[in-house]
């Protein structure tokens, strides 16, 4: 028999329920971790659900078909959701978060305003990346980046070089990878989004035998095409994105020990710091 005070009891909406386990795969940023609370969007009649980590906040709203997201600041409310994404999981919803959502989020709010909320520095980012792959055991090193008003932090795992880029007040980071191909191709797929359906789609008329390797790989994901018949251009201005060098020598054979070098934009620090236990183990 069912016990009065449970027929009673509330039932979790589809939102907090989501957004839950969506919170579970948003990393901590600085110690703080993400919480849930209900909320209610001004976009829809729905409940809806609000995931908060200090002065970011992300609404969700959880429909049969779709999950619509708007991003919170302080001086920002969405009105209308931001993004709508056709997948109703946890992991993708989470996925696309990091890849797509925190970068503009974070971007607007290090736009200089007087009276906008602090946001971390440049030096504090770069150690926050740091900190999060030297828990996982690898050793770091940071210094002036190349170009002017930037910092970089790089380490070495699984025979793979990171470099990881913050230029001036930009929230989002280059990435570079070197080392042998089959390592720099498992690396760069962790960074780019799902596998597509289908067969992947290669450019016609490749140049290289190490390119062709590589887009092989790239197209699984997304969209890839041979930049003036040398390196590699993939992914959309809206996502990750990046450029693999060209083969010193076109004709020479791909294995899985050729030198490769892959640079990838538009990287998010939670997106970094979320995959700091694949990258640095």
């Amino acid at each position: 028999m069912t016990s009065p005070l449970a027929a009673l009891a509330p039932a979790v909406s589809p939102s907090l329920s989501l957004a839950e386990r969506v919170a579970e795969r948003l990393p901590e940023r600085a110690g703080t971790a993400w919480t849930v609370e209900p909320y209610r969007a001004w976009w829809s009649t729905a409940s809806a659900a609000r995931i908060v980590q200090g002065e970011r906040a992300l609404v969700v709203v959880s429909r049969a078909w779709d999950t619509q997201i708007g991003w919170q600041l302080p001086n920002r409310t969405p009105y209308a959701p931001d993004f709508t994404i056709k997948r109703m999981a946890p992991a993708p919803v989470a996925e696309f978060i990091l890849h797509l959502v925190l970068p503009v989020l974070d971007d607007e709010a290090a736009r200089p305003r007087p009276t906008a909320p602090r946001v971390p520095t440049r030096l504090e980012l770069c150690a926050e990346i740091g900190n999060a792959v030297r828990a996982q055991g690898a050793a770091t090193y940071e210094r002036p980046g190349f170009q002017p008003n930037s910092s970089t932090v790089t380490w070495t795992s699984e025979r793979v070089r990171y470099s990881v880029t913050l230029c001036g007040a930009n929230p989002v980071a280059d990435v570079q990878m070197q080392g042998p191909t089959l390592a720099v191709e498992r690396a760069v797929a962790r960074f780019l989004p799902e596998t597509l359906d289908g067969r992947p789609i290669l450019p016609a008329g490749l140049r290289g035998r190490l390119e062709r390797r590589i887009a092989g790989v790239l197209a699984r994901h997304g969209h890839v095409e041979q930049v003036d018949g040398k390196g590699l251009a993939f992914g959309t201005s809206s996502g990750p994105y990046g450029y693999v060098a060209a083969s010193p020598d076109p004709k020479a054979r791909a294995h899985d020990t050729t030198p490769a070098s892959i640079d990838v934009h538009n990287i998010g620090v939670d997106f970094l710091v979320s995959l700091a236990p694949h990258l640095a183990r």
